[in-house]
């Protein structure tokens, strides 16, 4: 299996300039209220983050505990802005699952998953499968 990790916020007040401002932090995706004059469909903006551009960054991780600590790591000196925007925005740490056998799924370790925790944050695991 594979995994992509990332910590979004979105909210339909979300200005991803503000994220950006608060956490100096470069999204890996984001879209704005203005952008959205440009598409027929009503978005809500959000702001993400994946560690793109980090050393030691993978698009995609083999093991999800290092991809996580890998993240965790980068985030950790701004933990208390993110629990700020948690409780003003929707927040999701987001992982997407990607697996050609159902193998049970990802695990994590107690202690990851209490840090984890302790940012305030759902976590939100996609699967995806493909026989390819």
């Amino acid at each position: 299996p594979s995994y992509t990790i990332a910590l979004g916020f979105y909210g339909a007040q979300l200005d991803p300039s503000d994220i950006l401002a608060k956490l100096n932090l470069q999204p890996s995706h984001s879209f704005s209220q203005s952008q959205s004059s440009s598409i027929k469909r009503k978005k809500i903006p959000f702001w993400s983050y994946n560690g793109q551009g980090e050393l030691g960054f993978h698009a995609e991780w083999e093991n999800l505990e290092e991809g996580l600590t890998f993240l965790l790591k980068i985030l950790s000196t701004r933990k208390a802005e993110i629990i700020t925007l948690a409780h003003q925005f929707d927040a999701v740490w987001w992982i997407g699952h990607f697996q050609s056998s159902f193998d049970g799924g990802p695990t994590l370790s107690p202690k990851l998953m209490a840090e984890i925790s302790s940012y305030e944050i759902p976590l939100s695991i996609d699967n995806y499968f493909s026989d390819e």
